[in-house]
């Protein structure tokens, strides 16, 4: 779960396997897939082997920039309709959890863009503990949006255009002692574009590690990282990461981690260059509920605009699950800076907060509601293939509020 939110529309859900649990419609967060948003943990059916939740939203939002283009500022009011379901399956040792929704939006205004099916979403995760060493798992994040700085961690905007963005991922853990533990994976991410002046792109990453617990606090690990970028109409490009790093539980309820490492850059019949790869987090409980920030560096893209690009993210959240049983209230601020290396071609910064508040009036109601602001400011020199600037200057506040119905079936 840790990229924190994209500027998504006000129905599309990120399901729980929990009844009326806080699916939110507007913040969609690209990569986590799963993210199970009810911090109580109030509904004991949640620990049922095998639970399907069907559920369904009404909302309704208010968007000041809906094209998301300051030199195109359109508001409206939007109604929202979303069906979905949710599914899990949790034993000692495998667990399953699915979602899909879609939503069919009806605009007071701009009545042309109104669709059933431009709001998709998907997410599967899953683990299987094939004996007590060795651990598999398998996740993937589906979306497919309008607002297409909601299909990438770098919440690059390029205005309202159909998009989608798929992350595959794949690992596998295996403990050769009590404390040495052997780890790999890879992913495979697709985002596509239907406006002509936008670049489709495919990343593929692998990685291999092994960390070592020196302590019950602190675990030491090393690792390599392979990426390989195929942009279109861009030379291809290689990346090879060594990483060392530290994960430090400093007390019983902080955690520190950092990792980092040179990235060496390879295009193809082009240059290679050296740029620094950096992940931090921090996290904590607190009496009101948890609070955490993380930085990642890394090469990236730029959404529709190409790359790669030297991406610098800046993540927080705020949780506050003891007011009230059934109240959460959380804030979730994304700053990201997306350059092309060498060059002003790509120089785009955006931010992006969020303040979304759930209260469960019963075990399958939800009243939610939230307000999401939206930066971005572009200083690349860089144009489309049809001649047109990279990004445009956007400024956006969306106000929503709905109800969720969702009844869960259990099955022993």
């Amino acid at each position: 779960m840790n990229r924190l939110l994209a500027g998504a529309a006000v129905c599309l859900i990120v399901f729980a396997a929990s009844p009326a649990a806080a699916q939110f419609p507007l913040f969609q967060q690209p990569g986590q897939p799963g993210a199970f948003l009810d911090p109580q943990e109030l509904e004991p059916t949640r620990k049922a082997p095998f639970l399907i939740v069907p559920s369904f939203t009404i909302s309704e939002e208010y968007n000041d920039n809906v094209f998301l283009d300051n030199r195109n500022r359109q508001s409206d009011f939007i109604t929202g309709f979303t069906p979905g379901i949710a599914i899990s399956i949790e034993r000692p040792t495998y667990r399953l959890a699915a979602g899909y929704n879609f939503t069919a939006e009806l605009f007071a205004r701009e009545t042309s863009e109104s669709h059933a099916f431009d709001r998709q979403s998907f997410f599967l995760d899953t683990m299987w503990k094939v004996d007590p060493f060795l651990t598999l798992s398998l996740t993937d994040s589906f979306i497919f949006s309008t607002d297409t700085n909601a299909i990438a961690r770098e919440n690059v905007s390029t205005g309202r255009n159909r998009s989608t963005g798929n992350t595959l991922g794949a690992g596998a853990t295996y403990q050769l002692t009590d404390v040495w533990t052997l780890r790999g994976g890879g992913s495979y991410t697709l985002e596509r574009f239907s406006g002509n002046s936008l670049e489709n792109s495919d990343v593929y990453r692998a990685n291999v590690g092994v960390d070592r617990r020196l302590s019950s606090r602190l675990t030491v690990g090393a690792g390599f990282e392979f990426g390989y970028f195929d942009i279109s109409n861009e030379p291809k490009t290689t990346t090879y990461t060594p990483r060392i790093g530290a994960t430090w539980r400093a007390t019983d309820t902080i955690t520190l981690a950092l990792s980092g490492g040179p990235t060496v850059e390879r295009r193809e019949g082009g240059d290679t260059r050296l740029t620094p790869a950096i992940t931090a987090s921090y996290g904590q409980k607190v009496w009101f509920g948890s609070i955490g920030l993380s930085y990642d560096r890394a090469v990236g893209t730029a959404g529709g605009l190409g790359g790669p690009t030297d991406d610098d993210i800046v993540s927080g959240y705020v949780n506050i699950t003891t007011l009230m049983r059934g109240l959460t209230v959380q804030l979730l601020p994304r700053y990201s800076n997306v350059q092309s290396p060498n060059s002003n071609q790509i120089d785009i910064r955006s931010f992006t907060t969020a303040l979304q508040v759930t209260y469960r009036l019963t075990d399958w109601v939800s009243v939610i509601g939230g307000y999401q602001f939206f930066h971005q400011r572009s200083d690349g020199t860089g144009v489309t293939s049809i001649g047109t600037t990279v990004a445009n200057d956007a400024d956006q506040n969306r106000l929503f509020f709905g109800l969720t119905f969702g009844y869960p079936i259990r099955f022993d």
